[in-house]
């Protein structure tokens, strides 16, 4: 089958990276978004799909357009008389005259179990949520957010102290068997579509900024689940004063000790020498942290180069 690939991030030039090797499949061309500037230098790179279509893919073509939906593109793919979309989190919704290219339809690899978590963070979303259950599901397109018909879905565990790192690893390895048993199915017309549930509908929308300050006041695990939401990428952190000075406290690893209660949030100093907060049920104890300006550390090592003593939470 000819297969236009669409995606923009590592989670999408991974699947593609396994496309091309574990299938005999022909890619006629990938679409991913414009090349950004990123870092600190603003240095402008290409993003982790076309890195990985160009080593990979040498001669295929590829095609960086602001919005793939305009005539120009539509026509150019029409050209090339592709099979099927292959869309992995490529970050715009496709419009009607693009989805009716492909002779096959456009399919696209969701990481939750839909209708559950539609939108750009559903990784994120569910385990901010404490849910212990999600999955891959892979829908054909349709101009709406995540509405299609489902053609494929598997679920999976999430374990109480997983990350938002560690499970995207365990869905991304369910979403290439999820690929490899799409494509068998097309190729012998065995496909199936089922019409998403009207119950347990909701949205995952993108993670804004504000949702990356952590609230003290907030229900211990709750604060915990967005630590695990937002690890390690984009990272969540607490206010400190330290010497008068506001600094940001990331926070990349941490676990609840239900051992540990008081009838007023306050933080403290553990006997292991880690920082805690303490509520009325259990206490958030921060393991791995990182103050602004300095080295990743645990906190009992933050803890020996500048005393309790010497800083301020934000409560």
């Amino acid at each position: 089958m000819r297969i236009v690939f669409f995606g923009t991030p590592e989670f999408a030039a991974s699947i593609l990276e396994d496309l091309v090797e574990q299938t005999e499949h022909e890619v006629v061309a990938v679409i991913s978004k414009p090349n950004r500037q990123v870092g600190r230098g603003r240095k402008v790179c290409p993003t982790p799909v076309k890195s990985m279509a160009e080593c990979c893919l040498p001669g295929v073509r590829v095609l960086q357009p602001e919005k793939a939906s305009v005539p120009e593109v539509v026509e150019e793919l029409s050209m090339l008389a592709p099979d099927l979309f292959l869309v992995v989190a490529y970050g715009e919704i496709l419009k009607p005259a693009l989805l009716q290219v492909p002779s096959l339809g456009a399919f696209n690899i969701h990481t939750s179990l839909l209708p559950a978590y539609r939108g750009a963070a559903p990784i994120q979303r569910a385990l901010m949520d404490g849910c212990r259950t999600t999955g891959v599901t892979i829908f054909r397109l349709d101009p709406s957010m995540d509405t299609g018909d489902i053609v494929w879905t598997q679920s999976c565990d999430i374990s109480e102290q997983e990350n938002a790192g560690e499970l995207t690893a365990k869905l991304l390895g369910l979403s290439k068997k999820g690929v490899s048993e799409l494509l068998a199915l097309l190729e012998h017309s065995t496909v199936t579509f089922d019409p998403q549930p009207s119950d347990g509908v909701c949205g995952a929308p993108k993670i804004s900024r504000e949702e990356l300050c952590l609230d003290p006041f907030q229900d211990i695990q709750r604060i915990y689940n967005f630590i695990r939401a937002l690890t390690p990428v984009p990272g969540p952190f607490f206010w400190v004063d330290v010497h008068g000075e506001a600094k940001r406290l990331k926070v990349y690893q941490a676990h609840l000790d239900f051992s540990m209660r008081s009838a007023v949030r306050k933080w403290v100093v553990t006997e292991n020498g880690a920082l805690a907060l303490v509520g009325e049920h259990s206490a958030l104890v921060l393991d791995l942290v990182q103050l602004e300006g300095r080295k990743k550390l645990l906190s009992d090592e933050l803890l020996r180069g500048i005393p309790f003593s010497e800083m301020s939470f934000r409560l």
